[in-house]
């Protein structure tokens, strides 16, 4: 029986990897697919524990084997991530750098020093097509005892033959009161925690995230810009307000679209009041908005940054016509 303790939600996920495990072995090659924030990497830690603690309902989290794992120290623990610019690297077959796709199948070559590999490949789908098809194989027949764990915020960017060869658990995201449960553990209930568990999309992070005060004022003060801009009130958009406390693009689009695309859930249900004033929009208008910021989002890939997020959003909503939305287009880009 596998301890999965301290975990909240995803049940049926759960009793999924608990079936895998009583029924066979667990396969050597697991797809964790779901949005970001929502414990897969919990849980796929969680998962390996169970394969090296030694206590009778693994894993136990208190012998030093499980604080190996915590600490991330295990020797046969192996972990890609992704770098600075959001991408796992391919790397070089000359120079094997750690941390890179080529790194790891030279590595996964050598025996463990232990009983098996446990790997963990948290954004496959930010690799390139070169460097998923050279993961193939190693995917699909490893060199020696291996479990790999590929994690990604959806298959979307993951080759087919990559899915192929795995088993696949979907996440969905956490449910609200889940959320607030884990608040509630984190000592982080406010009286905003409600609206905040509302943009939060399923998200346990960005739940978290929107609790901290300067975060939450750069994204109200940011929405307020874009509301007033697509109103038609003012011209502020043009000032670029700064970003101190948000470093991370993803979120902020994630968040942003979010928000506007509870707005248009909350104006059907004639609900609009639980919105703050200042950011308010009607359906109509929060609905373009939502394809404007989502056609952004892909951009992501041509390192977009704050100011160019609202240039590419003014030079949008002025093309978008009544009756639908234009191809992204990143000329604009600097």
């Amino acid at each position: 029986m596998l301890n999965f303790y301290g975990i909240i939600g995803h049940q049926r996920e759960l009793k999924s990897l608990q079936l895998l495990n009583d029924e066979t072995n667990i396969p050597h090659s697991i797809l964790f697919t779901g949005q970001r924030g929502i414990g897969k990497r919990l849980i796929v830690e969680r998962l390996i524990g169970s394969f090296i603690c030694k206590d009778s309902t693994p894993p136990c989290g208190t012998c030093s084997l499980c604080k190996q794992i915590a600490a991330r120290s295990f020797p046969d623990l192996i972990i890609l991530e992704r770098d600075d610019k959001g991408k796992i690297p391919v790397g070089t077959r000359d120079k094997l750098m750690p941390g890179t796709v080529r790194w790891l199948i030279e590595r996964l070559s050598l025996a463990p020093s232990t009983d098996n590999y446990s790997v963990i490949i948290d954004g496959v789908d930010t690799i390139s097509e070169v460097g998923q098809n050279a993961l193939l194989k190693t995917i699909e027949e490893p060199y020696s005892k291996t479990n790999i764990f590929l994690i990604s915020d959806s298959r979307a960017g993951i080759l087919p033959t990559i899915i192929s060869r795995c088993i696949e658990i979907p996440f969905q995201p956490l449910k609200n009161d889940d959320l607030l449960n884990i608040l509630k553990i984190k000592e982080s209930l406010t009286d905003k925690s409600e609206f905040l568990i509302s943009i939060s999309g399923g998200s346990a992070e960005i739940a978290l995230k929107l609790h901290d005060d300067n975060i939450f004022n750069e994204i109200s003060n940011l929405c307020s810009v874009i509301s007033k801009f697509v109103k038609r009130e003012s011209e502020e958009m043009l000032k670029y307000p700064e970003i101190k406390y948000i470093s991370d693009n993803e979120f902020l689009l994630i968040v942003l679209i979010n928000i506007y695309s509870f707005m248009v859930r909350e104006d059907i249900k004639k609900n609009i009041k639980t919105i703050p004033e200042e950011i308010r929009l009607n359906s109509k208008d929060a609905a373009q908005v939502v394809r404007i910021l989502l056609a952004i989002k892909m951009g992501l890939k041509n390192n977009l940054n704050v100011k160019n997020i609202l240039k590419g959003f003014m030079y949008s909503f002025k093309r978008v016509g009544s009756h639908g939305f234009i191809e992204p287009d990143f000329s604009w880009l600097e």
